[in-house]
């Protein structure tokens, strides 16, 4: 590990560590046993939004604008590593008490004043920068969920829709707001075709509204208001029409293979927005929390992790042949996740059993991918 970055050997440590509390969780589904599930749950999110995702998310702005990070910005981010250890260490016994919430407290104040230095670096650097500075101001948006659990649960109000919707907000604005638009500056910064998107003006707009409509989507699953489809509709295609915008100088610029999958799993998110506008679609993620999870993996296994795993690939030999079966075994547990809902097999009872043997093999690509980071020789100690 003394020649790899030692932040991204972190963050990798950390991604590896959430997705094997994952595979525990799936053989609690398989095999159940004496296991407190929220809290380790609680400790499996944590760990992987904020130690795997936000933490690889960041480290790939420096990347991908090519930056040495600086002294100050490393020791805040070792400290909120600190934290995000701190959680996974004390969720599992305690779930939401006193030393976990002081961890993810901290993780977030740290959180605050690094993205802040990280919005400083996005001058003059076009609609890539522009893109950065909103997602950091989406990270600031998505904090109101948080906040808003404490007086919630001061009134007694843990059982509201109100709730729920806090936590709603939280993850719409963190992955759906601050974590995608720092996806979209790193492929737009990868490609060059910022100047390729004939109305940049327009693709910003888009994208922006498309955001903020789209989180109607989270009301959907408290309440039962016509208005809430239709918003969350238009926000859907605000969003499709910036990312065919987006998408049609990439697939010019011809990519590889394994990034054009990355780019139809975004046209697909945007695809299965619009499909969420529709109640009968709706109510099957509002009704099924499998086809829920299988959402929520979509998009971080399937877009974000995927675009982190591409931009480190120089560091990870045999990337070409591993991602591929990561692609398969991705769309084997996807699958897995939905199809029991369907029925289309009656009486079949052993799903929860193959679910789990396909993510553990899932888990040891993932697995292989951070083994050979952390054992590659291809990057200098200062290099991110």
């Amino acid at each position: 590990m003394r020649n790899v970055s030692l932040p991204w050997a972190i963050t990798i440590l950390m991604g590896m560590i959430a997705a094997i509390i994952g595979l525990v969780l799936r053989f609690y589904f398989a095999w159940p046993f004496s296991l407190n599930f929220k809290y380790l749950l609680h400790a499996h999110s944590h760990t992987m939004l904020l130690g795997w995702l936000l933490g690889a998310l960041v480290l790939l702005i420096y990347k991908m604008w090519n930056i040495e990070m600086p002294t100050s910005h490393t020791r805040i981010f070792y400290l909120m590593s600190v934290s995000v250890l701190g959680m996974l260490l004390s969720f599992p016994f305690q779930g939401y008490a006193a030393v976990s919430i002081t961890f993810t407290t901290l993780h977030l104040w740290l959180s605050y004043i690094l993205l802040f230095k990280i919005s400083r670096l996005r001058r003059n650097r076009g609609l890539a920068g522009r893109l950065v500075q909103t997602g950091v101001v989406f990270f600031f948006v998505s904090s109101i969920g948080p906040y808003s659990l404490g007086p919630l649960m001061a009134n007694d109000l843990q059982s509201s829709p109100w709730y729920d919707q806090a936590i709603f907000f939280y993850l719409h604005f963190l992955y759906n707001g601050a974590f995608f638009f720092f996806i979209l500056a790193f492929i737009i910064e990868k490609f060059k075709v910022s100047n390729m998107i004939k109305n940049q003006k327009a693709f910003y707009v888009f994208m922006l509204f498309g955001t903020l409509l789209t989180w109607f989507h989270k009301l959907d699953y408290s309440f039962d208001f016509w208005w809430i489809n239709v918003l969350a509709g238009m926000g859907s295609i605000f969003q499709i029409l910036a990312g065919v915008m987006l998408l049609r100088p990439i697939f010019v610029a011809k990519p590889s293979i394994h990034f054009r999958v990355i780019l139809w799993m975004l046209l697909l998110k945007w695809i299965f927005q619009i499909l969420g506008s529709f109640p009968v679609v709706a109510s099957q993620a509002v009704n099924n929390r499998f086809v829920l999870i299988a959402y929520l993996h979509f998009i971080f296994l399937g877009i974000f992790t995927p675009i982190i795993w591409y931009a480190l690939r120089k560091q990870i030999s045999g990337f070409n042949k591993l991602m591929s079966t990561y692609w398969i075994l991705f769309l084997l547990t996807e699958l897995a996740l939905v199809l029991p809902s369907l029925n289309l097999v009656t009486g079949f009872t052993l799903w929860p059993q193959i679910t789990f043997v396909l993510y553990l093999g899932f888990v040891a690509i993932w697995c292989v991918f951070g083994f050979k980071y952390l054992v590659s020789k291809a990057e200098t100690p200062k290099t991110l």
